[in-house]
């Protein structure tokens, strides 16, 4: 780390001190190491890219990055330097920066992590498509502007890759039967498993994509691998990954692999990913749900139908195994009474939830156990029949180690342990999600990111609420140190100029009702608005709904109402990107979506000049860890769990909509709210004081209630 500190500071001529990211040496601004690269009109970015813009918020930004490496790196040096006491080991430096939209926040943090010493750099982001576009598109920008080739990885979850071991006893002994989408991928397989170079399932393209029972057999999965026993190591997809990721300088990864990956790393095969100094971790406006997720203890319908499943094809394989099919009869009936328990209504339900018989899922638990325990004797007895270099031995020592897992996640589960929420989801008809839940993530953040990390970078479009970074502080449990050195750099878009911020006059309050959409009234004026809205606008709209329920009550009256245009849903069809497609290239179109398409959704030009927003997107109020959170931030100040909470939520989610409309300097449009609660009550009957601190946090359009105003918008477009 030695040379990238003296590197920040060959500019130095004795005492210094810094100002705005720059250090000043004896009262003179003394330049930054990353305006060599951003800084106009000599930086590098500007010799690699001939009339790029000059963003502000772009080179502020990379100097945060920088100087926060820097920082780490100098923290941890000093450690080793005073002995490397494991207790004395110092925490990551945590910098937070809201990158507005249009910053360019991809290259303020790739250029400056890369022209540092440290090595890997992880990046981890929520969606494949940033992942895409970090590979594809800014990783070689950024070794443009750096002058120098990287090494850069994609690195995905176990389940992604082709397990050779498991391919091959497939094909010597293949399925009887097959679901028609497993067909497909049952053709598709032996070409694609002889010529692939990397085994990862998206190769298979449509063949490669949802769940699939074929797939299950034969990927990579933790819990069946056998290591440096496999014939197969050295040639192992993993294996290479393994060795690719370790010679990487960018290792970029989704968040579900980063968390997992912490959490998992001192398990035999868990670990992917190596230890690395530098973590940034874009889209993190969604740390806390993720980090929720991947802490949470699990068990689930399909991971017991695997084991049901892998027990039988290994007890197939083993002649001593002839007791086996005996054993799993009745822990199989077992566990089917288990689940006929569970109500068939698709929902997530907490534990304390009258619709959940307790007390007789609780003992059908007890009884699953007890049916168990001669299944996981009898796995255990095999693997110790076996000689120990005997790959079978370790196979059945594993799914031992399954059945024990099971039981063990399923009693705590339902052990309700304080701090924690139980929860049970029906996912359709054949799936159920048994969880416990950590009501505060802030010790898990803690313990695999802060002191993970010389240095972890968060980032996103949307990490302030209305009051700054308090909402980040509460959720994550930065410091207060940590909270104020976070710091919003500026989009280059004029949004004064190139949008409107409309709140239709005359709307009242939506209030769901039994329907789950809303009333009568509310739904009668808000089909008017969007209808007077896709007329005026001539289609080119994405209308964001907060429910499944409401995009089917407005999809056919939309239809009815604007003939001439075009509608495309989220979710009929169509697989997201191509959805997309179609969209961009349909004149006078309307696309109608739901939950993920309030993000990541790129739509720049022509194609899209209105955004209406359905309703302010809380939460469901229902939610069983979200009444959690609501009941302990209550605990300390009643109403902290709305104002603290839910609007803060609320916010994010909202300036993540209102972000889909400018994409670049020369977009304009009109983001529609139909939801009066965004005004003051001075403003608006229905209006809400909070909607000061919301507004607060949003793009400074222009706010207007007047119809001629926008009719003459789009009139000018």
């Amino acid at each position: 780390m030695g040379r990238m500190a003296d590197r920040s500071r060959d500019a130095s001529e004795g005492p210094a001190r810094t100002a705005g990211g720059r250090r000043v040496c004896y009262g003179r601004l003394m330049p930054h190491p990353m305006d060599a690269y951003f800084a106009p009109p000599d930086g590098r970015l500007f010799a690699c890219f001939p009339g790029a813009e000059v963003r502000p918020g772009q080179a502020r930004m990379a100097a945060l990055v920088f100087n926060a490496i820097l920082e780490g790196a100098e923290r941890r040096e000093a450690w080793r330097d005073s002995g490397s006491e494991p207790e004395a080991k110092p925490d990551a430096v945590i910098q937070a920066v809201e990158a507005g939209t249009g910053t360019g926040k991809s290259l303020g943090y790739l250029v400056p992590a890369l022209a540092s010493e440290a090595r890997p750099v992880i990046v981890a982001t929520r969606t494949k498509q940033l992942q895409r576009q970090l590979l594809e598109e800014d990783a070689p920008r950024a070794m443009g502007i750096l002058g120098r080739d990287l090494k850069c990885v994609l690195a995905k979850g176990r389940a992604n890759y082709l397990c050779k071991a498991a391919w091959e006893a497939l094909q010597a002994s293949p399925p009887a039967e097959l679901s028609i989408p497993d067909h497909g991928l049952w053709m598709a397989l032996p070409a694609w498993a002889e010529d692939t170079l990397q085994g990862d399932r998206e190769e298979l393209a449509r063949h490669g994509e949802g769940e699939s029972e074929l797939w299950d057999k034969v990927n990579a999965r933790a819990e069946r691998c056998t290591g440096k026993q496999c014939a197969h190591y050295e040639a192992c997809f993993l294996t290479k990954l393994r060795q690719e990721v370790l010679e990487a300088d960018l290792v970029v990864v989704n968040h579900a692999l980063l968390l997992a990956d912490r959490v998992l790393r001192e398990s035999a095969f868990g670990s992917v990913l190596p230890d690395a100094p530098v973590l940034v971790v874009d889209e993190a406006h969604d740390l806390e749900e993720q980090l929720t997720d991947s802490c949470a203890e699990a068990w689930s319908s399909r991971a017991m139908a695997l084991l049901f499943r892998d027990l039988r094809d290994e007890g197939a394989k083993d002649p001593g195994a002839a007791l086996l099919d005996t054993l799993m009869l009745p822990w199989e009936d077992a566990w089917a009474r288990l689940l006929a328990l569970v109500p068939l209504e698709s929902a997530v339900f907490g534990f304390d939830d009258p619709r959940l018989p307790l007390g007789a899922l609780a003992d059908a638990v007890g009884d699953w156990v007890g049916a168990g325990q001669e299944v996981l004797k009898e796995a255990r007895r095999l693997a110790a029949s076996k000689a120990e270099a005997d790959p079978s031995a370790l196979v059945w020592r594993k799914l031992a180690e399954r059945v024990g897992l099971a039981f063990a996640r399923m009693e705590q589960i339902f052990a309700q342990p304080e701090g924690w929420v139980s929860t049970l989801a029906r996912e359709g008809p054949h799936t159920v999600l048994f969880k416990a839940n950590p009501v505060d993530v802030k010790p898990f953040f803690h313990q695999h990111l802060r002191r993970g990390f010389e240095t972890v970078v968060l980032t996103s479009a949307t990490l302030r609420d209305g009051r700054g970074f308090n909402g980040l502080r509460l959720r994550l449990g930065l410091t207060e140190a940590e909270g104020e050195r976070a710091e919003h750099v500026e989009s280059p878009f004029d949004f004064e100029r190139q949008g409107l911020l409309f709140v239709p006059p005359g709307l009242p309050e939506r209030r769901a009702g039994r329907d789950g959409v809303g009333e009568p009234a509310w739904v009668e004026a808000s089909l008017d608005a969007m209808t007077r809205l896709l007329k005026a606008s001539r289609g080119r709209a994405l209308l964001l709904f907060t429910s499944r329920k409401m995009l089917a009550h407005f999809k056919p009256r939309l239809a009815s109402a604007c003939p001439g245009i075009t509608f495309f849903t989220q979710g009929e069809g169509l697989g997201r990107q191509a959805l997309l497609d179609r969209f961009r290239k349909t004149p006078n179109a309307a696309l109608l979506g739901l939950a993920s398409f309030w993000q990541g959704v790129d739509l720049p030009g022509d194609a899209l000049s209105l955004v209406v927003i359905t309703a302010l997107p809380f939460a469901p109020p229902d939610d069983p860890v979200l009444q959690a959170r609501i009941r302990e931030a209550d605990a300390q100040r009643q109403g902290l769990g709305f104002i603290g909470i839910q609007v803060p939520q609320m916010t994010l989610k909202l300036k993540q909509g209102l972000g889909r409309l400018i994409r670049t300097t020369t977009d304009r449009g009109v983001v529609a709210i139909l939801d009066p609660r965004l005004m003051l009550p001075t403003e608006d009957p229905s209006g809400k004081r909070y909607a000061a601190q919301v507004r607060a946090a949003l793009p400074p359009f222009p706010l207007t209630r007047d119809w001629d105003e926008v009719e003459t918008f789009f009139t000018g477009l």
